[in-house]
């Protein structure tokens, strides 16, 4: 059961040393300075690593502004590990939960004449998932990441087509890193404020830094995950840069949430940042027309990622449609009776709806500021600068179409916490977290169930009827986490991983221990793997890395950011 106690006491702060490395670099205009309320007495100095070999690591810190603070802490080293092959099962699956089926799978790959293993994985009991172990099949290990390619190229010629090279740090419980970890901290009455940003429309992705820049911001991190164009995503509906789950910009809702799921919030109810799950309704009413609830903000009708909508969505599934109203993360589900708001944000014209639906009738109310509709159409077209368009298929179309030119209609939206009570405020903006939960009050706690990580049998409240988790705690890749200390310090932090020379990353259970040693009582993932970007003072700050045998880094343009901004330009 991932649950421990909470942090240590209170230690002597942090020494503000830079070290002597391009890593370490004060962004133009910074001070060297930092002061105890910059940033939390955690971790105590010369305090243990929690991951690798637990000696202290290399460490850094500077001031960014009035309460802001960069800390960069490097250790470990990769003498453990190799390169090897990950060789896919038929199926196309990485793992399995049947060892025979592994042991299959390598021995058929032995005859074949290649040194192939099985890859035992073990994935903790969690909140809400109980233990399992999972198997994965490698062939290796080698020398250098070129064996391994030359290895995956006789793979492909005998028939394994479906591979993958990776370094053993990936699963290797057992290994030394290296790691590296940079803290943006913004303390409590700091000189700035902190809230989200996307790119030129909500359709479409940017980079942190392109975010970053017109704000002025001091720092920032990728937000939310998305629907990204990649051979992965075979979902994809044309728009990268939707994004996956709740997404708030000064207090308006951009993105409605997969109900559910962990989220960043961002001065909440009640001053100060929370990691909490979120649900949110939207509905409308006209007169004489009744209420009618709103499915969709800002995404292609008919169609929703990440799953987690309000009623009539559907899983496609071998036995036909399942009804599901879940979170399914980068799940896929539908439905036919749809309506969905674009504001001006999401970009210059209406999509259609998805693919599954092509050729349904489309039925759009044009709505002014006030709502009031200025007139029905049958397709998509233009969004009102400063107005609305309400898009309809199904028996959502045919609500529409009862509306006449004049009519005012009326919108109403919540968006509150498990106990039911509204989260926003004047100043809120959110994200929605792209893991579990990673700390509650303080203890380690992790709820991949709830936010839809677990195997598509599983019911809760759990961990009951087929709540195995879906493998996602087992493998280290580059985080972006956030957490909130008991002071209110709201650090945004980054993991680099998947390079072998820097930092090869962090299973989910390892990114808790770290947010935990780093100080936060409450903390969540935001984007992984490719995401993970930080940008300080317009330079990007760590090494944005695809597949572990890339040899250059890559700024991924993504969907949101979260950005720290000078108060004065706010």
């Amino acid at each position: 059961m991932i649950t421990s106690y909470a942090p240590r006491g209170r230690a002597a702060g942090l020494a503000a040393v830079l070290l002597a490395s391009s890593l370490l670099a004060v962004p133009a205009g910074a001070s060297a300075a930092a002061t105890r309320a910059d940033v939390p007495d955690y971790p105590a100095v010369d305090s243990g690593f929690p991951l690798g070999d637990g000696t202290a690591p290399r460490s850094g810190v500077t001031r960014l502004g009035p309460g802001v603070t960069y800390r960069v802490y490097s250790q470990g080293s990769a003498a453990d590990d190799t390169w090897a092959v990950w060789v896919r099962f038929p199926d196309g699956q990485e793992m399995t939960t049947v060892a025979a089926t592994a042991t299959a799978h390598a021995q058929g790959l032995r005859d074949a004449g290649f040194p192939a293993s099985v890859m035992p994985l073990d994935s903790p009991a969690t909140a809400d998932t109980y233990a399992m172990t999972f198997y994965g099949v490698r062939v290796g290990p080698y020398g250098t990441a070129a064996e391994a390619a030359n290895a995956r190229t006789g793979l492909k010629e005998s028939g394994y087509a479906s591979t993958r090279t990776f370094f053993t740090a990936e699963t290797n419980p057992g290994s030394r890193g290296p790691w590296q970890i940079r803290v943006i901290t913004v303390a409590p009455g700091a000189q700035a404020d902190v809230r989200t940003e996307h790119g030129a429309d909500v359709s479409g992705s940017q980079t942190v830094k392109q975010m970053a820049a017109p704000a002025g911001a001091l720092a920032a991190v990728n937000g939310t995950e998305f629907d990204i164009a990649s051979p992965n995503n075979p979902d994809f509906l044309g728009y990268e840069g939707v994004p996956q789950g709740l997404y708030v910009r000064n207090n308006v809702l951009l993105g409605a949430p997969n109900n559910g799921r962990t989220a960043l919030l961002l001065n909440a109810a009640g001053g100060g940042h929370r990691i909490t799950e979120t649900s949110s309704r939207t509905w409308v009413s006209a007169p004489g027309k009744g209420e009618r609830e709103i499915d969709g903000l800002n995404r292609v009708a008919g169609q929703v990622l990440g799953c987690g909508g309000v009623g009539g969505d559907f899983r496609q599934s071998a036995d036909g449609p399942t009804p599901w109203t879940a979170p399914l993360r980068n799940g896929t589900c539908y439905d036919p009776d749809e309506i969905v708001v674009f504001r001006p944000e999401w970009g210059a014209v209406t999509p259609g709806p998805a693919r599954k639906w092509a050729g349904t009738p489309v039925t759009e109310a044009v709505l002014n500021g006030d709502w009031e509709v200025l007139g029905i159409r049958h397709e998509p077209g233009p969004v009102p600068a400063g107005g609305r368009v309400l898009q309809g298929i199904g028996r959502g179309g045919a609500w529409l179409a009862t509306l006449t030119p004049g009519t005012k209609v009326t919108p109403r939206t919540t968006i509150v916490g498990p106990d039911g009570a509204s989260v926003t405020s004047p100043a809120f903006s959110a994200v929605a977290g792209g893991t579990p939960a990673l700390l509650r009050d303080g203890r380690i706690m992790l709820n991949p169930a709830a936010n839809g990580m677990a195997h598509v049998s599983c019911r809760l409240p759990a961990p009951g009827s087929g709540c195995r988790p879906s493998g996602v705690l087992t493998a280290r890749h580059a985080r972006t986490l956030a957490g909130v200390s008991a002071e209110g310090h709201l650090m945004l932090v980054t993991i680099d991983g998947r390079n072998p020379l820097y930092s090869v990353g962090a299973s989910l259970p390892e990114a808790a221990q770290v947010m935990r040693w780093l100080g936060a009582r409450d903390a969540v993932g935001l984007g992984s793997g490719g995401d993970t970007t930080m940008v300080v003072g317009g330079s990007l700050y760590n090494r944005p890395w695809d597949e572990w045998e890339d040899t250059a880094l890559r700024e991924r343009p993504m969907s949101t950011a979260v950005v720290v901004v000078p108060r004065s330009s706010s």
